[in-house]
């Protein structure tokens, strides 16, 4: 089965260098790199790893390694930005991670980085307590 991106309760932010995805679900805040973020967009069910190669080496105009492209659908998978069971890889071969990521770096791309973003009503009690203007003294 192809991979198929994760989009349901998903926000997504398209910033000049990376992708910035919201998990609704986990409260978790994604940074897509560009290789991670092309990937990503175009996993729909019907692209191979072979056919996500070749978007991404269109799309940066260097020869994509497919390597590569299974280090960031492992990521993907990994940060839970893929759909269950999309039948996506266990691992890059016998290459190493090292030597992947080197090309990765080389091309200015980083994968995925995830942070975990507090509660959105963490975030409104936060601003209710301490963004409120100061009561009005002057009536009492």
């Amino acid at each position: 089965m192809n991979p198929v991106a994760r989009k349901n309760d998903i926000f997504a932010e398209n910033l000049p260098e990376e992708v910035v995805l919201y998990d609704k679900t986990n409260n978790k805040v994604h940074c897509l790199g560009k290789t991670a973020a092309a990937v990503w967009e175009n996993c729909d069910g019907t692209r191979t790893v072979d056919d996500l190669a070749q978007i991404v080496e269109a799309r940066f105009g260097a020869p994509a390694d497919r390597k590569v492209v299974l280090l960031a659908l492992e990521e993907l998978q990994n940060a839970d930005l893929l759909e269950p069971g999309s039948g996506v890889v266990a691992n890059t071969g016998p290459t190493s991670r090292r030597k992947v990521m080197g090309k990765v770096a080389m091309a200015s791309t980083a994968l995925v980085a995830t942070i975990l973003a507090a509660a959105p009503a963490a975030h409104a009690s936060f601003f209710l307590t301490y963004a409120s203007p100061p009561p009005d003294r002057r009536n009492g």
